[in-house]
Formats: C-alpha cells, structure tokens, sequence
C-alpha cells in the first residue's frame, strides 16, 4: 500500500516555498550570508535539541536468537530432515491461519489441501499478547529439534522468521495495548472487514456459496466487536473525535439499501472479472442483494447505533507516551511493524539524520541549477491511465531488473465508499495456491501528478509490491506460511524504494527532478516520522512538537493536525521513512563489500524474501543490524 499521509500537510515544506523565492537570479550574497535563502536555524548539518524526558526506559532488544544447536542425530539423512522440516512448517501455517473461513480464504483457495475444515464464526478475540506468546513457546520446542545446518538455504531463512518471531513474543508477553486498536484512523476493524468482503477471491462458483456464508456471519461478529471496541473505550482508551468520526463513516458506509451497497456492486465486479457467465451473476447477485436486505444491513444499523454510543468516551489527542506502560507499547509497535532491532532512540536519530541528509542534496542541487524547479513544474509524464503506466512500468521493469515470469494482473479504481483519506492505492496479496490473482486499486480521488501517479503504481505493481510478491513466491523453496507472516518494514521499505527509483523513469532520466520528486515524497513523509516518535515516545507536549517542526523547514502552524494524526496511528508511517532507507542501505552495502552490480543485490534481497531486518542481513551474509 502506497500512504500519502503527508498530502494534507503539504503546506509543511517550507522547502516547496523556497523554489518560489528563488525563482529568479539574485546578485551574490557577502561573505556570511545563506546563499540558498534558508534560514540559519534549518541548515542540515544541525541537529536541533530534542526535547528529551528525564528518564526512557531501556528498549528491549531481541539480541539473542534461540539456539540452533546441532541436537542428536533424529534423521537417517538431510533429506529426511528438510522433509520433517517442511511438515512442521505446514503445522505451523496450519495454526497460524486458523480456522475463520473470512480469513483462511484470503490465505487458501483449496484449505482442504492442507487439512483444514474451515468456519463461519466470526468472532473478535481479545488482544492477549501472553497468549501469542505461549503458542510460540510451543514453535520453538519444536524448532530447536532441527539441524540448521542440515535444512536447505530456503528452510533456512524460514527458520530463522520463526526463530525472530519466537524472540519478539518472548519481549512483548507482558505488554499491555494502550489504544483503541478496532477505531484506529486508517486500517480500523471496520474498514478491515470491508477490504475482506469487497475484495473476497472468487475463483470457483464454491467461493460464492462460501461468500454468502461469511456474510451471514456478519451480524454476530459485529456483536462481537462492539464489546471489544467498548472494553478499551472503558479501559481509558477511547478514540479521538478523529478516530470515532472515521469508524462512523466506515460503518455508515455499509449501512447503505441493499441495491445500493458497495458490498453488491463489488461481488459482481468480482464474479464478472473472474470470468463468471451472465447467468451466474445474475443467480448470486440476487442471493447477496436478499441477504443484504434481511440480515446484513440491518446488522451494520444496529452496529452504528450501538458504536455511536461509545460517543461519550471521545477523548483529546493522547500520546502513547502519556499512558502507563505506553512506551513500551510503542516501542513494540514500531520494532514489529518496521522489523527492526534498534532502539527507538537509534530510530529517530537515523531518521532524522536522513532528512537532514535530503535537505542537503536538495540546497546542493538547487544552488548548481536554478532552473530544475522550473523543470520540474513542467514535467508531464503523459497519461494517467493505470494499465497504460502498469504495462510501461513492466516493461522497463523486465529490463533492468532481475526477471520474473510474464504476469497479468487487473487494476481499478476503488469505488467511493472505499476512498480512504491518504491512501493512494494498494495491491492485494494472491492466495498462496492462486498466485495468478494479481489485483492493484487506485484511490481516485487523488488529485497528484501523472508522475506521482507514475511513482505509486511503481510502488504498488513493477517493481513494487506485485514484482516482488511473484519474485519471491516463485523462489526454489518458499512456503506458504510466508503469507501468513507478516514484515511491513520489508515489503514496505521495498515498494517505496521501487516508487522513488521510478522518478527517474517518469522524468526522463532527468535525474535532478527526479530528486525533487523523491524529496517531496519522502522528505515530509521521515519527518512525519520524527514527530511520530518524538510525541508517542519521548512525550513531546504540543509546544515541543511545534518547536521541532519550526526548527526542521517545517509549517509550525500545522502542529495540532500534526499531533493528532500520529496520537491516532502511532508508527503508521516508520515502515514507508524509515525501512526504505534501512533497504537502501542493504543494496549499498551488498554492492560495497561484495562488488555486486545493483541488479545483482536486487536478486539478493528478493531471494531472501520478507523478513525482519536482522535476518535479511544474516542470509545476505553483511555486517549485523547494530543494536
């Protein structure tokens, strides 16, 4: 998924405004003067004072993998034991994916294959991070049983997820979930099980039976939710006014007469592009209209009834770090999103240097080429059709990356009731036994360039997400319970390094405006990261927060929308800032110290597939992430 969190904000780049100042040619500055017409306060190289509690607890950092010792011999062979390996790895997958029809359908078109009897209950667990952790405990039992050594360099790799999972819930048992997780502003419960039903894979006319089973599971998993979303509002983590008005609109938006419901119009729209006949359609659509009538719609009525009535528990703006036990909760959030070890001390400061970093190629380019602003006013790529872009996009992709084989895939835009504020566009994740079900949605109400557009589609397909899903999958070894881990710093950091890579493709090598192009993309996008953690973990106050952002070419002005938005999501954009440059450095580093041509380190990178940070570097064979 490609976020534009900073969109609302662009008045942010004072950096935007300077392109306008020095629009025309001025005679020399004396001795002493900013040449660039930047402010003293934000040159580059300073780092300003960060306003620091007096006490952060120490970051937990999973230093120490569990052992892969060589136990006593179990096996006749190595092949035997990469056989065991792989039935274990099944178990695994087995229990991870569950049970929930909703949710094994998105991993499975044949769950039969693997054993598995499938559900339509839907009900809302509660968050018990002890739990997770026990049933870990379980996995590294079993895992310790292995001879590394004896696996192949795929079961390796496997092993190594598995043992970096084991780690994190080892360090995390005993955190405790200090926000409203099911109100969230972006990806909330809500809004998740809309994605689920408008995106359901139709494959065979059993997956329309099934889809109208899991609609009618509907009303009682929202029964279900609501006493979740209610313990936390009770708990003292009730949404910001944000938040709840974000999970009324989610669910108003399903509240819709039947024949007028996006969850209709998008199961047909699913079963035509599945290749299903007139007739078929026609069978079924009749079938979910009715159902929607009786039951479902009625279910999200009262379901907004109900949630309008945690109303009373809309609370200010809180950070993370203003809540007991919230930095913790933090540090967990942002270590397991990105995937990273550091500390998140060690975070901010990388990230910020990097920005700061950005700042100063961007004077330096401008001061040796007044014109390229102007250049990149000018700059048109030619045509906002997606398949138009996708097919280029592909193409250049084939020849200057690592091959893959021939793909189709569909692109659309969302319909208006799935429009989310600050996503662009998103591509779904084909099941593990479909791998040909290859779906991009382009938000339409984006209103950016024909190059941004450019750039997302690059991010979301070639040679994004959708090149780097197939890559992967089509590696000697890979197993299906990579779709059911999940490493958002990896994929992320990836599909936005290909997004900024492809500047240069849409400017026509213009490689001066494609850095213009990659600044103001990624720039606003590690700051917003740096207010990130400077609010939910060092505990800037409001007036903290509108210091750092006057001190760092930024709008102070827009401190409260600032504020509000990274209270609401906490970490939401570390994956997109920060494990982009942590994947820049990987492909730097793999072409230093092992003279790989880029493309060479590209191959390496995608071989080892989605994975904490730690162990990609461990199965590239470079220096360790630092702790």
């Amino acid at each position: 998924m490609r976020v534009n969190t900073w969109k609302k904000w662009l008045s942010l780049l004072l950096c935007a405004m300077l392109l306008c100042a020095c629009a025309s040619d001025k005679p020399a500055k004396r001795e002493g003067e900013d040449p660039s017409g930047i402010a003293a306060t934000m040159t580059p190289t300073e780092v300003p004072a960060t306003p620091t509690p007096t006490e952060i607890p120490a970051t937990p950092t999973p230093t120490e993998a569990p052992a892969t010792p060589t136990p006593t011999p179990a096996f006749g062979s190595a092949e035997e034991e990469q056989a065991a390996f792989k039935e274990f790895l099944d178990s695994v997958f087995v229990d991870m994916i569950g049970t929930n029809n909703l949710s094994v359908h998105f991993n499975l078109e044949h769950p039969e294959e693997y054993g598995i009897t499938t559900d339509f209950e839907l009900t809302e667990e509660t968050i018990d991070l002890a739990e997770t952790y026990e049933q870990m405990k379980g996995y590294a039992e079993e895992l310790v049983k292995f001879n590394y050594d004896n696996l192949t360099d795929a079961q390796k790799v496997d092993y190594d997820r598995l043992a970096y999972e084991i780690r994190i819930s080892e360090l995390y048992k005993d955190v405790k979930v200090c926000l409203n997780i099911f109100m969230r502003e972006n990806n909330n419960a809500v809004d998740s099980l809309s994605t689920a039903l408008t995106e359901y894979p139709l494959a065979e006319e059993k997956d329309l039976e099934l889809f109208l089973k899991d609609l009618g599971s509907i009303p009682a998993y929202l029964n279900s939710l609501f006493t979740e979303m209610k313990k936390l509002c009770e708990a003292g983590y009730g949404p910001t006014q944000g938040m709840f008005d974000t999970t009324m609109d989610n669910i108003n938006n399903l509240c819709a007469p039947a024949e007028r419901n996006v969850l209709l119009a998008s199961f047909c729209s699913n079963m035509e592009n599945s290749g299903f006949d007139a007739d078929k359609i026609s069978e079924y659509s009749t079938k979910v209209e009715e159902l929607l009538s009786t039951e479902t719609v009625p279910a999200f009525k009262r379901f907004y009834d109900d949630v309008k009535t945690l109303e009373q528990y809309v609370e200010e703006p809180k950070s993370l770090a203003s809540r007991e036990g919230g930095k913790e909760y933090y540090t967990m959030l942002v270590q397991t999103t990105t995937g990273s070890n550091w500390s998140v001390d060690k975070m901010y400061d990388y990230l910020l240097k990097k920005a700061q970093d950005m700042v100063s190629d961007y004077s330096t380019a401008y001061l040796k080429d007044k014109t390229i602003a102007q250049r990149k006013q000018n700059m048109r790529y030619g045509t906002t059709d997606f398949r138009t872009i996708l097919d280029d996009l592909k193409k250049r992709t084939a020849a200057e990356y690592p091959a893959i084989r021939d793909t189709q895939y569909t692109v659309s835009a969302l319909p208006d009731e799935l429009c989310v504020e600050g996503v662009l566009a998103y591509f779904l994740s084909p099941q593990a036994d479909n791998p040909d079900r290859k779906i991009i949605r382009v938000n339409p109400k984006n209103k950016s360039s024909d190059v941004e557009l450019f750039s997302t589609l690059a991010h979301e397909g070639y040679p994004g997400h959708l090149y780097q899903d197939e890559y992967f999958r089509a590696t000697p070894g890979y197993h299906p319970i990579n779709s059911a881990l999940h490493y958002t710093g990896y994929m992320e950091g990836w599909a936005t390094m290909m997004g900024t890579n492809a500047y240069l493709w849409a400017t026509k090598n213009d490689a001066d405006v494609a850095l213009f192009f990659d600044f103001d993309y990624t720039f606003p996008m590690s700051m917003i990261g740096c207010c990130d953690i400077g609010v939910n973990y060092f505990g800037w106050s409001r007036d903290e927060l509108r210091n750092f952002m006057s001190e760092n070419l930024l709008n102070a002005g827009a401190s409260d929308e600032i504020y509000e938005m990274v209270t609401a999501d906490p970490g939401v954009v570390l994956p997109y800032s920060l494990c982009h440059f942590l994947c820049i450095d990987i492909i730097d580093e793999l072409m230093s110290s092992k003279n790989m041509t880029k493309k060479q380190a590209y191959e390496a990178f995608l071989k080892v597939g989605p994975c904490s940070f730690d162990v990609l570097r461990k199965n590239l064979g470079i220096t360790p992430e630092e702790q």
